[in-house]
């Protein structure tokens, strides 16, 4: 029971109680040192199930509480589902305590992972494995088995804590990544889940189902939000930032906001900041506060209906959609400034814009003359997952005809190879006979973690074929790099198929 442990240590953190309150089996140092944790850590509660078939039973999910470890070591060989992130609290519906109740998103206490529900397996986990590594956050820290497919957890260094403070804004922000985990993985593999419930119930880890676990893969949530805000710049769509100390709370609650939003008589007149502009900069202001375009047209087609000289619905849509295009990351304190003066003169109006300006996002890649050098590597490595597989890991074909069917130029294509840490190249031959080999870290990881003697074989054939190149460096390190990270700590053993020890 050791591995099981270790792997409820870092799933949970600090969330529950690490032994039972009464008819604890552990010594008493340990009994004692646990209640002075407790002063230090808020603990809370998990829920779970024993099988499938109580998360959908009429009186609501059925089965019981734990607040221990302890207890939940015993029981988890027993058990078939839970919560791996901790609530505040949890009771029951019923005088028999059968039925959970409090098991809300708004009740949770922190968020230890996220988890991606993977409902095939017609890929293997060693595929998910570096699916996760070339298109998403990084490897996971466990792929468990289910009965039709996987769940991936990605689990936080610290656990991110849920207040209601700013409506709910930090699981906002929680949900967000979750939803950019999800979709990034769907890009490439195969039955994920995009409509599973971010913070619910998941399969119990068992020695049986745990397929990869490492307790060194664990992830910094302020890493994570950066990675999801450049998730949703190419969606081109706002997120719900945590705010540091300094920064204001959400600018449609702002003074200014607010006094803007009551004017009335405002109008569109030539040579003067008008009524097109208000509604932008007000559209801009939602935007950045990452609120939905369909909540903003609402606030928008309300407001115009107010005023005195109203628009066409037609032209709110378009002032709505306009600054949802993502070119603006919010709404230019000098406008802001501007529409006070010409609307609201002789109110002293404080405009407390954390922005400050206009800032840009990069433009749509179709509006674009040249792509950013990492969406081309993006193209290239699509290209190399779709054209190549653990038993031919190397695309052969002309550099002409590959860049034709990536729509990449071939100077664009040299410099991409040249800065490349993912992709790795082998060229033969001169003139129109020559060959160009493609492959990359993922495919070769791939490779590498089927343990198959073919695959092997295939393996050391393509690793041999690169290292005759110097474009290939930086990959090769980076793929070194990675199979020793994913194959050097004893708890990664299920890599070879075996279960864990029970030591």
């Amino acid at each position: 029971m050791l591995m099981m442990t270790n792997v409820f240590e870092i799933l949970l953190h600090e969330g529950i109680h690490s032994y039972k309150k009464k008819n604890s089996s552990a010594p008493l140092p340990h009994l004692i040192e646990d209640q002075k944790q407790t002063k230090k850590h808020k603990k809370g509660a998990i829920g779970v199930t024993r099988s499938k078939e109580d998360l959908s039973s009429p009186g609501g999910v059925k089965g019981y509480v734990i607040t221990s470890k302890e207890t939940l070591l015993e029981d988890s060989v027993e058990l078939s589902h839970w919560t791996p992130n901790v609530h505040n609290y949890l009771g029951y519906v019923d005088k028999e305590k059968r039925h959970l109740k409090g098991h809300t998103e708004k009740n949770l206490q922190q968020i230890n992972t996220f988890v991606v529900d993977i409902d095939t397996k017609k890929q293997p986990y060693t595929e998910i494995l570096t699916a996760a590594l070339d298109y998403s956050v990084g490897i996971p820290t466990m792929v468990l088995e289910t009965p039709k497919g996987f769940q991936v957890y990605f689990v936080l260094e610290t656990p991110l804590f849920i207040s209601n403070q700013n409506d709910y804004r930090g699981l906002k922000v929680a949900k967000r990544i979750s939803e950019n985990i999800r979709r990034s993985l769907a890009k490439v593999l195969q039955g994920v889940d995009l409509s599973c419930n971010d913070f619910g119930f998941f399969r119990m880890p068992s020695e049986d189902n745990i397929r990869w676990f490492s307790e060194k893969m664990v992830f910094s949530l302020h890493n994570l939000i950066s990675w999801s805000k450049r998730q949703d710049d190419d969606q081109n769509r706002g997120l719900f930032v945590v705010e540091s100390k300094g920064e204001g709370l959400d600018p449609t609650h702002a003074e200014w906001f607010r006094e803007l939003l009551a004017t009335r008589h405002v109008k569109g007149r030539d040579g003067q900041i008008g009524r097109d502009n208000l509604m932008y900069t007000l559209a801009l202001t939602c935007y950045s506060a990452g609120k939905g375009q369909g909540e903003t047209l609402d606030l928008l087609d309300e407001y115009n209906s107010s005023l005195e000289a109203p628009v066409r619905h037609s032209e709110v849509q378009k002032i709505v959609k306009s600054a949802y295009k993502g070119r603006f990351k919010g709404a230019s304190q000098i406008y802001i400034q501007e529409l006070l003066e010409a609307w609201l003169p002789g109110k002293d109006i404080p405009v407390t814009n954390h922005l400050g300006g206009w800032y840009k996002f990069k433009k749509e890649r179709k509006d674009r003359v040249r792509s950013h050098y990492d969406e081309w590597e993006e193209d290239l490595l699509a290209y190399i997952q779709s054209e190549t597989s653990t038993v031919q890991p190397i695309k052969w074909t002309t550099q002409s005809a590959l860049c034709e069917a990536v729509g990449i130029p071939r100077s664009t294509f040299n410099e991409v190879i040249r800065k490349s840490k993912k992709i790795l190249i082998k060229r033969i031959g001169k003139g129109r006979g020559a060959q160009t080999g493609l492959t990359s870290v993922a495919v070769l990881l791939q490779c590498a973690l089927e343990f198959n003697q073919q695959h092997r074989a295939l393996y050391y054939e393509a690793i041999s074929l690169m290292n005759g190149s110097r474009e290939n460096a930086s990959a090769l390190w980076e793929l070194e790099n990675q199979l020793a990270l994913l194959t050097r700590f004893p708890e990664n053993r299920p890599l070879t198929g075996k279960k864990f020890n029970s030591s």
